[in-house]
């Protein structure tokens, strides 16, 4: 299938696709949308083309955040007790809060149990695996806070 400028869809969520669906949220396109009824969002939340987002742990996105496309954000990991199969255990569960008017850009990764600060900034392949503060900017593997966007 190819997606053009022409042939994109922006397609609204329904209130049963969350928790709770605030006003004005979409996405384009395909996203894979798992666990929806421990998903939150607020008003005028986006997702680009190709998002994969799990909720079983629990996701909160304020007002106004966008999602760009090909992010993954998980909620959940597999337990890793060396004495038993991976496929044989159960979840460690990590909520996942993501504040207001927050830019997640291209392709990043977010793991469980962390937390994005109102106003921040994720560029492009990071991968999150701890707290970002509000009004911060953070790049890289894993990501890092190099500056705040209030300073």
């Amino acid at each position: 299938m190819m997606i053009t400028d022409t042939s994109k869809r922006v397609i609204p969520f329904r209130p049963r696709d969350a928790k709770r669906v605030g006003e004005g949220c979409f996405y384009i396109d395909q996203i894979v949308w798992l666990n929806g009824d421990r998903i939150e969002m607020g008003d005028r939340v986006g997702f680009n083309v190709g998002c994969f987002v799990n909720g079983f742990g629990g996701l909160e996105i304020g007002d106004g955040t966008i999602i760009g496309p090909g992010t993954m954000i998980h909620t959940a990991n597999h337990e890793t007790d060396p004495d038993r199969p991976i496929p044989e255990q159960g979840w460690v569960l990590g909520k996942v809060t993501i504040g207001e008017g927050v830019w997640i850009g291209m392709g990043v990764c977010i793991l469980p149990g962390v937390t994005i600060g109102d106003g921040a900034i994720v560029g492009a392949g990071a991968v999150v695996t701890k707290d970002i503060e509000p009004w911060g900017v953070a790049v890289g593997n894993p990501a890092k806070v190099i500056k705040s966007r209030r300073s």
